[in-house]
């Protein structure tokens, strides 16, 4: 714990964005939870109604609180596994004057615990702050009296408590490629392990693969029991969940295919090629970076498409006399209204998934800044070196494109039908894309990714390669 406090106080700026992205999954937990107890009491002001009005809005928040727990968890590994490579050779010299590979990693996770306490800690406060704020304004509209009280409660902390153990846990797993740090590389610059040693992890692939499959075969089972009734939601939810982690936890296998896809559209030229090389060079970084934006894209796609064909099936059923004109207008307005309060519970877990974007492709860039020194003392212009990072980026957004809207698509219909084909006139439909959110997302991402991008290019595209290479 020593150790991780003196890291932490050299070298603070390193793990800005965990902070952020713990600060804000423990805003969003607890002031969720004292939003929902505000909520009831404000439905249920004589304390007369059962328990399942609150049960219900328990389960929902709990669901986009762990949608956003799994998001900040995914990111805090990934944000640490860059900060290990970047650390290898301190890494290895410490190793080679006689450190433990388990003691360094057990350092590097408290620095995740510290930065979990901290974050978690100053979430908490915004979130009894946002909550206590709300029932005061509720107060002044007489909406209720006592909600001040009603609306802070313990299991605010429960969230915090849960926000720390999972950067922690994150941390300790983000950590673990400090165990195959050799101590020969502490007299050797050294950078990311190459793609053999990354395909060697073979409990790794195996783990993924049995998560895919498994949680195709509850999909599959959820959608069959959906034709009968709303019930197939659940095990195709366990399903959802089951392969995404899949996916993420196996992205350096995942990934590459669809590097290579996009390579061949932004692979032209000098740099074009550079670009592509460095993805082929660097295939867990590149799909560390990817999967982020794979995260993001796949929540947006799912929910747009799960309201864009829940439309179209009500206007099925409407043409089959199930429902008339009038009352498809009026059910089409309350899901746009409840797609409107959706996008703003996933927007916590899309904001997170950004700042862990962000922060890979700035991490990239300024870990490979001797590297761009070396590039332009042989002849690389500036304009050929904006020219391969900004390849780079495109071709990462691509790929990300490529794996999250099919999955975004297939999940949100997976959901439609599960909770909707069994009503009367609903049979069997397809999924329908949601095309304008598709251009946004397409477009926001690369808007995300460029200026991720541009800034860190920008510092190092000023410094002389001289002192770039001069540089650990």
């Amino acid at each position: 714990m020593k150790n991780a406090l003196l890291e932490l106080a050299r070298r603070p700026g390193q793990h800005v964005s965990t902070l952020l992205v713990v600060t804000i999954g423990s805003l969003f937990g607890s002031g969720l939870i004292g939003a929902v107890g505000l909520l009831y009491n404000l439905l249920n002001p004589d304390g007369q109604a059962d328990g399942s009005l609150l049960v219900m809005l328990v389960l929902t928040s709990m669901t986009f609180f762990a949608v956003a727990l799994f998001v900040a968890g995914t990111v805090v590994v990934n944000t640490f596994s860059i900060v290990v490579a970047g650390r290898t050779q301190q890494l290895a010299m410490m190793r080679l004057i006689g450190a433990k590979a388990s003691a360094l990693r057990r350092g590097v996770a408290a620095e995740g615990l510290i930065i979990g306490i901290l974050g978690s800690v100053v979430g908490l406060a915004l979130g009894a702050l946002t909550t206590w704020i709300l029932a005061l304004v509720a107060e002044a509209k007489d909406a209720g009296t006592s909600l001040q009280s009603t609306a802070l409660n313990p299991w605010m902390l429960v969230a915090a408590v849960l926000v720390a153990l999972t950067s922690w846990i994150a941390a300790w797993n983000g950590a673990r490629p400090v165990l195959s740090v050799s101590p020969l590389e502490g007299v050797r610059r050294s950078g990311e392990p190459a793609a053999k040693a990354l395909r060697n992890r073979k409990l790794t692939l195996a783990s993924s693969i049995v998560l895919v499959v498994v949680g195709l075969l509850f999909l599959i089972g959820g959608l069959v029991l959906g034709i009968g009734s709303p019930v197939g939601i659940l095990p195709a939810v366990l399903g959802g969940f089951l392969s995404f982690t899949g996916i993420a936890l196996g992205s350096a296998w995942v990934m590459p295919p669809f590097f290579a896809l996009s390579g061949s559209l932004v692979g032209h030229g000098t740099p074009g090629r550079m670009a592509v090389a460095n993805s082929k060079r660097y295939p867990l970084r590149s799909a560390r970076t990817s999967m982020g934006l794979v995260i993001g894209i796949t929540l947006v796609v799912m929910f747009g498409t799960l309201g864009s064909t829940l439309k179209s099936a009500v206007q099925d059923m409407a043409e089959s006399g199930e429902y008339d004109f009038g009352q498809v207008a009026m059910i089409n307005v309350m899901i746009d209204n409840a797609l409107l309060f959706v996008y703003g519970m996933v927007a916590f877990s899309v904001v997170i998934a950004v700042i862990g974007v962000a922060n890979n492709m700035k991490s990239s860039i300024m870990q490979r800044r001797r590297e761009l020194g070396m590039l332009r003392t042989v002849g690389l212009s500036t304009r050929q070196m904006w020219q391969m990072i900004f390849g780079e980026t495109a071709q990462l957004t691509v790929s990300a494109a490529c794996v999250g809207i099919p999955l975004g698509i297939f999940y949100g219909w997976a959901g439609t039908f599960c909770m909707f084909a069994s009503l009367k006139g609903a049979g069997i439909f397809g999924p329908t894309p949601p095309w304008g959110v598709l251009l946004m997302v397409v477009i926001g991402c690369l808007a995300i990714t460029g200026l991720a991008t541009a800034l860190p290019a920008r510092q190092t595209a000023k410094e002389p390669p001289v002192r770039a290479l001069a540089m650990d």
